[in-house]
């Protein structure tokens, strides 16, 4: 069985909470998913050009939701119309979706090592702890023990191309871990940009909802109608996590413990 996961990031200004989305479906799906939102994109474009309105050429979660950018002049009624569009499609085509976020000062508390670089450290352990979870879960899910492959791209870290790089090592670190009983299913992992892949647009939509979604709880604030839209909705499952202090500590210990275990193994032999 063959799947594509496509992943996308979504963190302030002030660079306090930082969130990762991955969309995992088969091929064939994709093909259905990129179908169905470009129609949702012409449709709006179609009704745009009719009032003599400027045309959108993508999906971007945080210039729709704040009606900026290729979105200003629009109304919060119009804005609200067509995200729901775009829920639908995770309705109507399956897919596995997972969505993480995490604070800086806390995961930096937890791998001091990065204290000078937040921001790499949240791209590298999310990384890892995103593939961790997408394995878990597709073991779980495959009574009949298939051979999965799974292919995973990322939006390229605009202006920090580096962060492709911390990317990229988080996913060979696992990949060349033999302790990490998922390593198998993963092909190889690559940066893209939205400009040339519309299926990063899903993605962008998830991170940001998880993003804010976030804010909201650090905050005590209600959820956003949007974040509980797509939780109510039927046939959409959403792996969603907050990673704190304690489940990062929880993960670093079992990692650790793993590597040892097999060091005294491979000792004894």
């Amino acid at each position: 069985m063959i799947f594509k996961g496509y992943i996308d990031e979504s963190y302030g200004s002030d660079k306090n909470i930082f969130a990762l989305s991955c969309i995992v479906a088969a091929g064939k799906d994709w093909s259905e998913i990129e179908r169905k939102w470009k129609l949702h994109l012409n449709a709006k474009n179609k009704s745009l050009a009719k009032q003599g309105r400027p045309l959108i050429t993508r999906y971007h979660a945080s210039d729709c939701s704040s009606r900026h950018g290729e979105y200003e002049g629009w109304t919060h009624d119009e804005r609200d119309t067509f995200v729901k569009g775009l829920f639908l499609i995770f309705k109507q085509v399956p897919t596995f979706t997972f969505v993480f976020d995490v604070q800086f000062n806390e995961l930096c508390e937890t791998f001091p090592e990065y204290a000078d670089d937040p921001l790499g450290a949240a791209y590298f352990w999310l990384t890892k702890f995103l593939m961790l979870t997408i394995s878990r879960d597709f073991k779980t899910f495959n009574p009949h023990n298939r051979v999965i492959k799974i292919t995973l791209f990322h939006d390229r870290t605009s202006g920090n191309s580096d962060y492709d790089e911390t990317i990229l090592r988080s996913f060979n670190s696992l990949i060349n871990d033999d302790t990490f009983t998922g390593r198998e299913m993963f092909t190889t992992i690559a940066p893209l940009s939205w400009k040339d892949c519309v299926a990063l647009q899903p993605a962008d939509l998830l991170a940001f909802e998880n993003f804010k979604q976030a804010q909201a709880k650090l905050e005590a604030r209600d959820s956003r109608k949007s974040f509980k839209a797509l939780l109510d909705m039927d046939n959409f499952g959403i792996h969603s996590k907050t990673l704190n202090k304690i489940a990062m500590e929880k993960l670093k210990e079992m990692i650790e413990n793993a590597r040892r275990i097999k060091t005294e193994e491979s000792a004894v032999v």
